[in-house]
């Protein structure tokens, strides 16, 4: 099996986040508030950054909350009772690191559905166009399309990011 290929290095990464990051403050110029949902891990460890690129350029107030469900079996999240922090009325954005089939993205999103948003937008850095659930990426960092047999995985080690496929 051959090596994995490096599809974004770290500082790559960092202008996608940092381009993620304007197209947001554009979209979100009115709101005082705006609640940024990190899945957890990865997705978290993105929006960390983000968050970082979006106080920085703007006067909005950012909130970062981490979602912790299972990838594995994300449909459960849809009978889970997860409260959030984000109060009713208020503009929601769901960050994950790779969209494959939609899956996780969809039943995250049902969950910050609950609380009554005003507007929720999904961010992520790769988006590989497997679509399974009607669900799309409103930013991506950058859109790929791949075979069903390779993996993309976004790596965080030593305080840098890196994507790879294999």
């Amino acid at each position: 099996m051959a090596d994995p290929t490096e599809l974004l290095s770290h500082s790559q990464i960092l202008q996608k986040i940092d381009r993620i990051a304007f197209q947001i403050i554009e979209d979100n110029l009115n709101e005082k508030e705006v609640y940024i949902i990190g899945i957890a891990n990865t997705g978290f460890v993105f929006a960390q950054y983000l968050i970082q690129y979006l106080e920085k350029n703007s006067t909005n107030s950012f909130h970062l909350i981490e979602l912790k469900i299972n990838k594995r079996n994300s449909v459960e999240c849809l009978s889970s009772k997860t409260k959030l922090e984000i109060p009713k009325g208020k503009v929601a954005i769901l960050v994950d690191d790779v969209l494959n089939t939609g899956e996780t993205l969809m039943h995250a999103s049902h969950i910050i559905l609950r609380h009554e948003v005003s507007k929720m937008r999904t961010v992520v850095l790769i988006d590989r166009r497997h679509r399974l659930f009607p669900i799309k990426a409103d930013y991506a960092g950058l859109t790929l399309s791949t075979t069903l047999e390779n993996h993309i995985e976004v790596v965080y080690e030593n305080n840098e990011f890196s994507a790879f496929l294999d």
